[in-house]
């Protein structure tokens, strides 16, 4: 009986021992390493998200039919990039270097190669149909929560109607508005000259979907976020700033007419009295 007993007790003392194992982040890309691609494949190429500047940065090589963009995608940076389907056998350098690529007349270091297989004539005539079945790049960035917001153009945080979120920008922008279809006003950036917020209200009729910020007068994108998807009920109790501004203006207009109906009955009423006491 004891012994029944302690198997059954065994995976509640044993505590994660029958859980689903924890998912590993992907591990860096390693200096020096050389990968291995055929013709139309994708690579995806990794750093670690604790070194700095390397947000944006390219990946870039004469295989890739276009260069990868290193994006945060929590806990690590990745980039993706797809070897052209002409491509002959061999070994090849991939560069990192800052975006826009490296200058034309200098010559960096490898980071990584890439040993690019020999295929047949029939995978490389498959392979441009491979390469137009791959999914979209998605430019769309995964920061730390704990970030604030944005850190790139290209962070997407998922804002629900009625939030109020506070946009925060580094040494630039103070006392400067900015607008985005999705506010509910053109707030300005105030603060310290390092850094600067400001407090921004999503639309309660915001349609779901994604949304751009700009600096007032200016055309170049400054944040991008997301309006998520609510139900009928929320969007009733949604309350933003335009809301509430239309219930405090009908609040008094309502009261006023009130008073003057209650003020008008009163002055019937005195008018009837002093009548019948005459008569």
């Amino acid at each position: 009986m004891t012994a029944v007993l302690a198997l059954l007790l065994l995976p509640a003392v044993a505590g994660g021992a029958f859980a689903a194992p924890a998912v590993d982040p992907p591990a860096p890309t390693p200096e020096g390493a050389q990968l291995s691609a055929r013709p139309g494949e994708r690579l995806t190429f990794t750093v670690a998200s604790y070194l700095p500047g390397r947000n944006g940065d390219w990946v870039v090589s004469e295989i890739f039919i276009e260069h990868g963009t290193l994006r945060m995608n929590d806990p690590v940076i990745t980039a993706v990039a797809t070897v052209a389907c002409d491509t002959p056998p061999g070994v090849y350098p991939v560069e990192r270097t800052g975006p826009g690529g490296p200058a034309k007349t200098a010559k960096g270091d490898a980071w990584v190669t890439v040993n690019v297989a020999d295929v047949g004539e029939a995978e490389r005539r498959a392979c441009p149909g491979k390469v137009a079945a791959l999914p979209p790049d998605q430019p769309e960035e995964r920061w730390p929560a704990g970030d604030s917001w944005p850190q790139s153009p290209w962070d997407v945080r998922t804002f629900q109607p009625g939030e109020k979120v506070t946009p925060t920008v580094m040494v630039q922008g103070y006392d400067q508005p900015i607008t985005s279809p999705g506010f509910t006003s053109k707030p300005v950036m105030r603060g310290t000259k390092a850094v600067v917020t400001a407090r921004a209200v999503i639309r309660c009729d915001a349609e779901p979907g994604l949304y751009e910020v700009r600096w007032v007068g200016r055309d170049d994108v400054w944040a991008r976020y997301r309006v998520a998807r609510t139900d009928d009920a929320a969007r009733r109790t949604c309350q933003d700033e335009a809301a509430k501004a239309a219930t405090g203006q009908v609040a008094p207009r309502l009261l006023g007419a009130a008073a003057l109906a209650a003020a008008g009955v009163a002055t019937c009423l005195l008018v009837r009295r002093r009548r019948n006491t005459f008569r």
